[in-house]
């Protein structure tokens, strides 16, 4: 063991020589400044964007805030797919069968000053008031279930009494008495409990989201002020199966089964799932620079199709009363689509081999919806070099008729989804597209971070030639924890001329980089 040791620091010493040397024959270019720039945000056209009684309403609650009307259409329209859900959904082929529900998963990307968290409560507070009446009307059709329960139980009870008169009794007397019992006890058919439709939870574990799931076939929104601790529980002990969970649950209309020892069969007919949140552009940074440097890139992320960052609206003193009617219409709008029937607004009803009804394109709609098609994929991903933003891009085809459909019955349509509606969301993936590069532009913008934090350490003497990127996870530097970001970092810093890596053969164990530092680095360089 003391051999392995002494051939280990002798090691060093030669790797040190060699360094030596070497550092005269490295032309060493001047170091650039290490920074990154974020796209701009597309700007938001509400009346382009959305029917005119959705419209008034965004404006006038992001006008009276004030904060960025992105923030409020993003979570509205989220929260208009989750109260459809899958009791229908859109037929985009004429002669396939592929079926698309709306239910739309999304997130707001802001600092915690942007007001993100009341703005995304304009949007869920709808199903605020939907799940408040079902609430009422449970608790009513309750009332008249324990008395039918009741009543029931009376029943069985005389039943089981005439039964027992019928086998105590001689049977030349009544010969019939048991027939008629038994027939009766067949009969007997105990009521329903009533179940109360759910339409958003807020911190439900998946067991318990299954269960609310099969009650609710339709579906419902996970709603999370904060997106960050649900993105963390997917590594936490215990829940491995959780993404897997979700990840079918934005498909919306597959049956899944769960079966656990002492909980029983849970089948969820359709499993359905929304999802929107807030997030800050720190911590959705990370994440993305985590998931493109690891393989937990499993495509839970690009699905969140309605994802805006918009820039921060400056602060300023509003204190009015809401635009007369504008909040009222919107609530009239979330109470039509709950209990709306879509066979009588024109959707084909449900069979054999169509889950649930579905509504069609009309004939305009079908010309834009193949030409945007065509567009996405020939153009828009082709020439994508970012691998990340390609696979965000290549959901939008759900995005595209989830947005369609939801617009086309918020907007009091019936029939065939029309060519309006079809262009309204055409108009939103171009704009959310835009969104999208901005948001992961964040992992380059983390990597800059550290990157900046790093070249500070090094201009400051804290590392010495011959540094590895375990040396500097040692340190417990912020930002400079985790090994997949401290690589990052250096990768950057080689990018940017701070930096050279050698890799240089160990005695003990694989063959390790050891970096460089550029002799001309200063403290000056950190300014």
């Amino acid at each position: 063991m003391l051999s392995r040791v002494e051939g280990s620091i002798e090691s060093g010493r030669d790797y040190l020589d060699a360094l030596a040397a070497r550092k005269a024959d490295i032309a060493w270019p001047e170091p650039r400044p290490i920074k990154s720039e974020l796209p701009s945000a597309p700007s938001f056209d509400a009346a382009l964007l959305l029917p005119s009684a959705l419209s008034t309403y965004v404006a006038d609650e992001a006008d009276r805030m004030p904060c960025s009307p992105d923030f409020i259409a993003a979570s509205l329209l989220v929260s208009l797919g989750a109260t459809i859900g899958s009791r229908c959904a859109l037929k985009p082929k004429r002669c396939d069968d592929w079926l698309v529900t709306p239910n739309l998963w999304g997130a707001v990307v802001g600092d915690p000053s942007s007001k993100k968290s009341p703005a995304i409560d304009k949007g869920w507070r709808f199903l605020d008031r939907l799940e408040a009446d079902e609430s009422d009307r449970h608790a009513k059709e309750t009332i008249i279930f324990e008395a039918e329960t009741a009543a029931h139980a009376a029943r069985e009870a005389a039943i089981n009494a005439a039964m027992k008169a019928a086998a105590g009794g001689k049977k030349a007397e009544n010969p019939d008495a048991m027939a008629l019992a038994i027939r009766q006890m067949a009969e007997l058919q105990p009521p329903d409990e009533p179940v109360a439709r759910r339409y958003k939870t807020s911190d439900a574990t998946v067991q318990k989201l299954a269960d609310l799931l099969a009650k609710s076939p339709d579906g419902m929104l996970v709603a999370r002020d904060e997106l960050t601790g649900w993105l963390a529980s997917f590594d936490q002990p215990g829940h491995e199966g959780d993404r897997a969970f979700f990840l079918e649950g934005w498909n919306g209309l597959g049956a899944f089964t769960v079966d656990r020892v002492g909980r029983g069969t849970v089948l969820i007919k359709r499993l359905t799932i929304s999802v929107f949140g807030g997030i800050q552009p720190e911590l959705m940074g990370r994440f993305l620079q985590g998931i493109a440097t690891s393989a937990r890139n499993d495509g839970l992320m690009q699905r969140l199709g309605v994802l805006v960052f918009p820039d921060q609206v400056e602060w300023q003193w509003r204190d009015r009363y809401p635009s007369p009617g504008a909040r009222e219409a919107v609530r009239d709008v979330f109470l039509r689509l709950a209990s709306f029937d879509p066979v009588q607004d024109g959707a084909s009803p449900a069979s054999d081999f169509q889950k649930v009804p579905a509504f069609a394109f009309d004939n305009a709609a079908q010309e834009v919806f193949v030409e945007w098609s065509g567009d996405l994929h020939h153009n828009v991903i082709a020439a994508e070099s970012n691998p990340l933003i390609a696979q965000h891009y290549a959901k939008y085809e759900k995005l595209f008729c989830g947005i369609a459909l939801t617009l086309h019955l918020a907007g009091g349509n019936v029939g065939p989804v029309n060519g309006d509606s079809a262009s309204r969301a055409a108009a939103w993936c171009q704009y959310l597209a835009g969104h999208a590069r901005r948001v992961y532009g964040l992992a380059d913008v983390a990597r800059t971070t550290a990157a900046q934090s790093l070249a500070r350490r090094l201009a400051a003497g804290n590392l010495q030639n011959g540094f590895t990127a375990r040396d500097v996870v040692r340190k417990g530097w912020s930002g400079l924890t985790a090994q997949r970001d401290v690589e990052a970092a250096l990768t950057a810093l080689e990018d940017f001329g701070y930096i050279v890596g050698h890799e240089h053969d160990e005695v003990i164990g694989r063959p390790t980089t050891r970096y460089t530092i550029n002799p001309s680095i200063t403290r000056e360089v950190s300014r």
